[in-house]
């Protein structure tokens, strides 16, 4: 028997689909300390209010808003103030060159 009888043609051989990868890990948490409850009472005043906590936040982040806003169109008004004299400075320096 010659070792041509026992090859295979590549094309007629499927192949294997099987990826080896290891099992996923299971995550379980640590059950640490006792778990609790709180009561909340309706406008406990010790607690946190929202309203009175978060407006200096939001204040500041409008302002920053608003401030850069304003920061580019006065940057978009200055770029087109710019083009128009830039235009205005090209003319006359075309027509002084006519002229000579």
């Amino acid at each position: 028997m010659s070792d041509n009888e026992n090859m295979m043609d590549e094309e007629d051989i499927e192949p294997d689909y099987y990826i080896d990868r290891a099992p996923e890990a299971v995550f379980i948490p640590n059950r640490e300390g006792e778990n609790k409850e709180v009561q909340v009472i309706d406008r406990d005043l010790d607690l946190f209010d929202f309203n009175l906590e978060a407006e200096p936040i939001l204040q500041v982040l409008v302002g920053k808003c608003l401030e850069h806003a304003r920061i580019e169109v006065i940057e978009e008004y200055e770029q087109k103030t710019l083009a128009t004299h830039k235009g205005m400075y090209k003319q006359m320096k075309e027509s002084e060159l006519m002229e000579t």
